[in-house]
């Protein structure tokens, strides 16, 4: 008698090969059931993201496996909207999931060893971990909820303590935690954040900040360091119109694997795609000749976020080749050679890897700070890309700053 675990319930006692392969296949059929998160995708993409969320809202038809990641792609579709609000909601939605699947399963882990990681709730990279903090603060900050940023902004930074290596290149989401810190007068908070900023960039882009924050706090040594690297020709302003810009999308997780004798298949996800290279702009009716951009390449961030999985994902591949070569010894043992060959094919057909990710991310995000003064504005923003001799052009609202008032505003190009 064979008896292992699978979280569908399924005990297989000695039977011939055919009945023993069909619960098998109606695993294999779980492995490509995420079809309402990949048209929702695509839907979302190409422009129409009122139909992505009506295609959000039909849910997953299969247990709760994909729920973390209808609700961050819904998060981004609220946001794309301009209904900040419900993005907030869903957002933390993810968040709270988040914590609580990184309380391992240990029924469902056993399981996938010897079925396959699309049987498992999805949890999300690190990198997407915390690009869910960068939404909300994005969130918070657009609608003054300053607070609240910072509440979000403490969490992406423990989210980068505990995978700093890694995420280091996001330098968008570094800036944004600095800037919640900045609103709020957290000054101390600001310059650490600004200082490793420059180390790991050119002090260019931040010395503007840097030489603020010493300023308040009274760091006369800093401000003579950095005051030398603030650009002539940095515009000046007693306002600041802060945009997030977002271009692009982000790579696809695509699968790979690795076939060796005697039908041992070891599968594994990797990040296909080009990248999205850094954002040219115009910013009309000023033609300012220098505007420091901050700006984060996600595919890259998440390529180094899927590298650092590397050694658990190839422990577990190996654990479960092992699992199912024990499994089809075991069938050809207590069966024939048939049954274990039937064992053998439906186990290879079962090892895919799991190529979830959260699609509707874009491929870069880009601060863009401009001083203004106080009064209306009327500016027009335009992309430029040498690569497909493209221009876009986005024109904003009428924006209106008081003296010292900082606004936000999202863009999607």
């Amino acid at each position: 008698m064979i008896n292992f675990f699978l979280p569908a319930g399924f005990t297989f006692l000695r039977r011939s090969g055919w009945q023993f392969i069909l619960p098998i296949f109606f695993l294999i059929s779980l492995n490509g059931c995420a079809g309402n998160l990949n048209t929702a995708a695509d839907q979302f993409h190409s422009g129409q993201s009122q139909k992505a969320l009506q295609t959000l809202d039909k849910g997953d038809n299969y247990s709760n496996r994909n729920q973390l990641l209808f609700l961050l792609e819904k998060g981004i579709v609220f946001h794309q909207l301009g209904n900040y609000h419900d993005s907030i909601v869903a957002l933390r939605g993810a968040v709270e999931l988040i914590k609580k699947y990184e309380l391992i399963s240990l029924g469902e882990q056993t399981g996938s060893l010897v079925t396959s990681e699309w049987l498992t709730r999805y949890r999300g990279e690190y990198s997407e971990r915390l690009w869910v903090h960068s939404y909300l603060m994005m969130n918070y900050l657009i609608l003054g909820q300053y607070d609240d940023a910072l509440v979000e902004a403490k969490q992406a930074l423990d989210r980068l303590g505990d995978h700093g290596n890694v995420l280091q290149d996001d330098y968008f989401t570094r800036a944004l935690i600095a800037l919640c810190f900045t609103n709020l007068a957290e000054y101390n908070d600001a310059y650490l954040i600004y200082r490793k900023l420059a180390a790991d960039l050119n002090p260019a882009l931040v010395a503007t900040d840097i030489v603020m924050a010493a300023q308040h706090l009274g760091m006369e040594d800093e401000v003579s360091k950095y005051q030398p690297f603030i650009a002539d020709q940095l515009p000046a302003g007693e306002s600041e119109l802060v945009l997030f810009i977002a271009n692009g999308k982000i790579l696809k997780k695509r699968p790979g694997n690795v076939v060796l004798p005697k039908s041992f298949r070891f599968s594994f996800p990797y990040y296909s795609g080009r990248t999205n290279p850094p954002l040219q702009l115009k910013i009309e009716p000023r033609k300012w000749d220098y505007l420091p951009l901050l700006s984060t390449d996600l595919g890259k961030v998440a390529k180094s976020s899927l590298e650092a999985r590397k050694v658990r994902i190839i422990a577990k591949e190996t654990a479960r080749v092992a699992a199912k070569e024990a499994i089809a010894q075991a069938v050809g043992n207590n069966n024939d050679a048939t049954a274990e060959a039937i064992v053998r094919i439906a186990l290879f057909l079962l090892e895919e890897p799991d190529t979830r990710s959260w699609q509707t991310l874009p491929g870069r995000l880009t601060l863009v700070r401009i001083p203004l003064p106080a009064g209306k504005h009327q500016l027009q923003i335009e992309l430029l890309d040498d690569r497909f001799d493209q221009r876009q052009v986005i024109e904003l609202p009428v924006i209106e700053l008081r003296r010292g008032q900082r606004q936000f505003h999202s863009l999607r190009f």
